[in-house]
Order: structure tokens, then C-alpha cells, then sequence
């Protein structure tokens, strides 16, 4: 277990866990922007009566969603979907904000860990105290390099994807109680 610490060993683990979490996260927010700006294109193609063909499941999928609110009975479950869908989009900066934060805590994790184990060999060489002070630099190195990719990678996008989705689905849903009210 020494030479595991005193080595690359236990570096190489927390930093390999650190690009799994950003892998993670990555592929979580890349899949529900997607999914906001698939929902946010075609509520656009219907505010302007474009008949567009769906380029993508998820596309039919929200198109078989916005056909099954605009058909509804029950004008509950259809505002019902509605405020889903809202709740979905709005939670998109929530989790980017969290995945950041988590690379960013997994990395100052790195950092006391690797602080508390040099500090556990007092008294020894000195070279026993660089292979958790190693640890300590390059989690933390990792966890931010990859907290900045995650927050550069979508940060902007998002936010004007959720405006916009947020916009698409006020117009849609007013159309829709007003064409449900004629």
C-alpha cells in the first residue's frame, strides 16, 4: 500500500476518477442541451407554421409530445407536460453549475488528501513527502483543468439555448390555451 502512495499509483487513480466524473458530466449536460434545443427548434417551427420532418428520434419524440399536449382532453396533464418541460430546460444551468463544482471539490480532495498523507510521515525522508504532495498538485491540476472544459464547453451555449427554449415554450403553450379557448 506504501509504494501505491509514495508512487504514481494513488495520483494516477484520483486523477483517472476525476476524468470519469468529467466524462460524466460531460455527456449529462451535452445530452439535455440537446434535448433543449431539439425541443426549443421545433416548438420554433411550430410558432411559425413551418412543417418541418424531424432529423433525429428525439426530435419525433418532442414532435409526438407536442402532438399528445395540442390533442389532449385533460387541459391538466397537458399543462402538466408543459411545466415539465420548463422545469427540464430551467434545470440545464443547475447541472453545469454542479458538475463544475464537483471537479473543482474532487480536486481540493485531492489536495487535503494528499497534504494529510506527506503530513503522516513526519520525521521520515523527504522523499517520502512528494509522492502525496504529488497527489495533491496534479488532482488539483486535474480537477480544474477539467471544471474550466466543462464550464468553457457549454456555459454560453447553454444559457442562450434555455432563453431561448424558456421564450419558444411561453409563445407555444399561449397559442395553445388560446387556440384550446376558441
Amino acid at each position: 500500500m506504501e509504494a501505491f502512495v509514495q508512487g504514481w499509483g494513488l495520483t494516477v487513480a484520483m486523477c483517472a476518477f476525476i476524468v470519469v466524473v468529467f466524462i460524466a458530466g460531460w455527456l449529462h449536460v451535452h445530452r439535455e442541451l440537446t434535448w433543449v434545443r431539439a425541443l426549443t427548434d421545433h416548438l420554433g417551427a411550430e410558432l411559425v407554421a413551418v412543417d418541418a420532418k424531424p432529423a433525429s428520434l428525439l426530435a419525433q419524440e418532442i414532435r409526438d409530445e407536442t402532438h399528445a399536449v395540442l390533442t389532449a382532453k385533460d387541459a391538466a396533464w397537458a399543462q402538466k407536460q408543459v411545466r415539465s418541460w420548463q422545469m427540464r430546460a430551467n434545470r440545464l444551468e443547475s447541472a453545469l453549475s454542479f458538475w463544475t463544482d464537483l471537479l473543482r471539490q474532487l480536486g481540493l480532495l485531492g489536495t487535503v488528501v494528499g497534504i494529510g498523507l506527506s503530513l503522516a510521515y513526519s520525521g521520515t525522508a523527504i522523499e517520502q513527502l512528494l509522492g502525496p504532495l504529488a497527489l495533491a498538485v496534479w488532482t488539483t491540476v486535474a480537477g480544474l483543468t477539467c471544471s474550466i472544459v466543462l464550464s468553457a464547453s457549454f456555459a454560453m451555449k447553454l444559457t442562450a439555448w434555455v432563453d431561448a427554449c424558456e421564450k419558444n415554450l411561453e409563445a407555444w403553450d399561449a397559442q395553445r390555451v388560446a387556440k384550446g379557448a376558441a
